[in-house]
């Protein structure tokens, strides 16, 4: 149960949902999950700055609050992370705290909050596996203008397969297709739907290698489509 320090003292509805979804990263952890992000791991990148031990803790209250269920995996041990119905029942509040945050909180965005990793990691989670071909493609990404603290991540590759995609932050060793190049700032902004890929793309942002993968792939990672226009801020329920 959420302890005194923690709770609002009230039966108020809004005051019962807030103490669970209010708590300091568990949006954000909630988003991942509604992304099909299921492992700790894999949930401790999405959220990078969270410490894992908070991370642990959070989940554990998510749990004891009958939002997720802990499952044994079936292919590897250990165990992954799913939304019940009391979970699923945020996905709706969860994408309107994101459409409230592109409208009203575009102009709040900080030089610190450009993260190349988070950007490739949305880009992971935005990936269409199924329209891949059936091969390996490595795209390479060179962003320009990082914050001093992640410019040890302005060089990161993105790896698409029909069994799964994956951000490296190492050169992963394999011939790359396409490299993308621009300020990281600009690539934000497309993220966001605040600028469009066709209006950037060989101009603020460039893109080269494979003729035909420079067409499709950003297409494959819904570049070329608007966040909360084109598709949702959140995914909806399988």
């Amino acid at each position: 149960m959420t302890s005194m320090e923690n709770g609002y003292n009230q039966f108020c509805p809004i005051a019962k949902a807030s103490e669970v979804l209010a708590q300091r990263w568990t949006p954000l952890i909630l988003r991942e999950l509604m992304a099909d992000i299921r492992t700790f791991n894999d949930l401790h990148r999405g959220v990078p700055l969270i410490s894992r031990a908070v991370l642990v803790a959070r989940l554990r209250e998510l749990e004891l609050h009958g939002i997720i269920e802990r499952r044994a995996r079936k292919d590897a041990a250990g165990h992954e992370y799913w939304l019940t119905p009391a979970g699923e029942a945020f996905r709706p509040v969860v994408s309107e705290l994101g459409h409230w945050g592109l409208v009203h909180a575009r102009d709040t965005l900080r030089p610190d909050d450009l993260d190349p990793t988070l950007l490739l990691w949305g880009f992971r989670k935005r990936a269409i596996r199924d329209v891949l071909p059936d091969r390996r493609i490595v795209a390479r990404f060179e962003f320009s203008g990082v914050p001093a603290n992640k410019s040890k991540f302005r060089i990161l590759w993105l790896i698409l397969e029909r069994s799964g995609v994956d951000v490296c932050v190492k050169d992963p060793g394999h011939p790359v297709d396409v490299v993308f190049r621009g300020k990281i700032a600009d690539f934000v902004s497309v993220y966001l739907g605040h600028a469009l890929w066709r209006d950037m793309v060989g101009k603020a942002l460039s893109i080269e290698g494979d003729r035909s993968l420079m067409h499709s792939l950003p297409g494959w990672i819904r570049l070329d489509k608007v966040v909360g226009q084109d598709f949702p801020v959140v995914r909806p329920a399988a």
